[in-house]
């Protein structure tokens, strides 16, 4: 699957490249790095505001055992940075709703249905990348977006759509509650579904080139497909 997007995308790109970071952080602002279940158990947490330390710390905790690594999407409070300055450890405080400043983004996660705890298989993760490609075209053309930027999260398909940065309020919480579940009304199948809940603002993201690790990497057999634990990464960050 990977080497399928490869051949049709530009680029496969993750947070380690300096344009992903700079797409995604404004000088002075912060994010909050986040492994929940490391070890099965403890959750683990930094802030950043300094890319070279983000790199350095994040590939370090890659060698953790954990179910996925993370990131704040929306803008948070700077003085954040305080809790863990651009280190990550084990902490029991990770960023709230009330910590947020502002939505940036408009995030969709299409993913495959399947039982919980499992990695997509090649198929099911075919269906969530073509049913990204309905889903943008439809809210460019008829909503008025611009151009969203794509992803494959490990095992589905993101879009990001940028927003004004709107208030962090409830309003707004509201209104993309209410935009999220119209759209998985509208384009929802039985093999994959839009994830309704990603509207409050401290919601974590995929943290683009890191591994998704949902149960065990299943490898091919004569009665069942692979469902590998793959890298994420962006594959359009410019919505070209």
């Amino acid at each position: 699957m990977e080497r399928e997007i490869s051949s049709n995308k530009n680029h496969q790109l993750t947070f380690f490249d300096s344009q992903v970071w700079n797409k995604f952080v404004n000088p002075g602002e912060v994010i909050e790095v986040r492994l929940p279940k490391v070890i099965g158990r403890w959750t683990y947490s930094g802030y950043f505001d300094d890319r070279d330390a983000f790199c350095k710390s994040v590939r370090e905790a890659e060698k953790l055992q954990h179910s996925g690594a993370y990131f704040t999407l929306q803008v948070i409070d700077p003085r954040l940075l305080g809790r863990a300055f651009n280190r990550i450890r084990q902490t029991d405080q990770t960023t709230s709703d009330r910590d947020v400043r502002f939505y940036r983004w408009l995030p969709l996660d299409l993913d495959p249905v399947r039982p919980a705890g499992i990695s997509s298989s090649d198929s099911e993760l075919a269906d969530a990348l073509k049913l990204s490609d309905v889903v943008a075209d439809y809210c460019v053309k008829e909503k008025g977006f611009s151009k969203p930027i794509r992803a494959m999260s490990g095992n589905g398909a993101h879009l990001l759509f940028r927003l004004a940065d709107l208030p962090a309020n409830d309003e707004n919480k509201k209104m993309i509650k209410n935009f999220l579940e119209g759209l998985a009304q509208r384009f929802d199948t039985e093999i994959v579904k839009l994830d309704t809940t990603v509207y409050n603002p401290a919601r974590v993201w995929k943290l683009y080139g890191t591994q998704a690790r949902k149960g065990d990497p299943l490898p091919a057999g004569q009665y069942r497909e692979a469902r590998p634990h793959r890298e994420s990464f962006i594959y359009d960050l410019e919505g070209r």
